[in-house]
């Protein structure tokens, strides 16, 4: 008999963090909340928002790791720690530079949650009327026991292509198998760990009631797909208004899942 796969919470235990290690990742000094925020500003810059000092260090390396144009700037700015990215990776941008910053949040996400931060599925999203300086998408981050997960990134391109960066070759498999003959063909890069999958009829570019049920129907069965393979919804972004790019020119918000 087939077992479902545990609950995440489950898998990784119920214990509560010590004191000591409580202490440890406690917000800035003067702050009672276990609640932290990362927001996404210009075209540019993140903005970390009640995290314990060590953390920026933290999202920093990060950063370093998988950006390859590198960090400008890291300075306070009002009550918040600013990291400025070289370039413009909220904008509009080539493939290469879409591929990076998605791996770029991957990587926050899963150092984050090492370190106990564990993200919120429900962001804070857009709030007021702060076009004018740049303000995107937050997400929200609780204090909590440190896991350790293997993250998967999951885009919506083009017209017709669904990208997972750091997909398992079970998860490959199953998806080929999934949509069977909905699927024009398929490739997995080894080097960058990008499995590609690119649909017929152009479901993310249908101008009909049609295309808009199909390309719901394909999310359904992603979604279902996903966690019969033990992976559960971290959070998903907007990062730039499906600016830029061509094969990866964003047609919706861009998931990121864990298991």
């Amino acid at each position: 008999m087939n077992e479902q796969p545990p609950d995440y919470d489950e898998a990784m235990g119920s214990a509560s963090p010590t004191a000591a290690e409580m202490e440890a990742q406690a917000p800035l000094k003067g702050q009672d909340t276990r609640l932290a925020l990362i927001s996404f500003s210009w075209t540019d810059r993140i903005r970390l928002l009640r995290f314990p000092e060590p953390i920026g260090a933290l999202v920093s390396e990060a950063l370093g790791q998988h950006w390859p144009k590198g960090i400008q700037s890291v300075k306070p700015y009002e009550e918040s720690l600013e990291i400025k990215l070289r370039g413009n990776p909220f904008a509009h941008g080539q493939d290469d530079e879409k591929i990076a910053i998605r791996m770029s949040v991957m990587g926050i996400l899963q150092s984050l949650a090492r370190e106990g931060w564990i993200v919120r599925p429900n962001r804070l999203g857009r709030m007021g009327n702060y076009n004018q300086w740049g303000q995107k998408d937050s997400l929200i981050f609780d204090l909590k026991e440190p896991r350790d997960a293997s993250w998967l990134c999951i885009s919506f391109d083009s017209q017709d292509l669904v990208h997972l960066i750091n997909a398992s070759t079970d998860l490959a498999t199953a998806l080929i198998s999934k949509f069977g003959d909905e699927v024009e063909k398929c490739n997995k890069d080894f080097v960058s760990g990008i499995f590609e999958v690119k649909f017929k009829n152009a479901p993310w570019g249908q101008p009909s009631p049609k295309g808009s049920v199909r390309s719901r129907i394909i999310v359904l069965d992603l979604i279902q797909c996903l966690e019969e393979r033990g992976y559960k919804m971290g959070t998903s972004l907007d990062f730039d208004n499906g600016s830029g790019g061509s094969s990866y020119q964003s047609t919706g918000e861009t998931w990121f899942w864990y298991r």
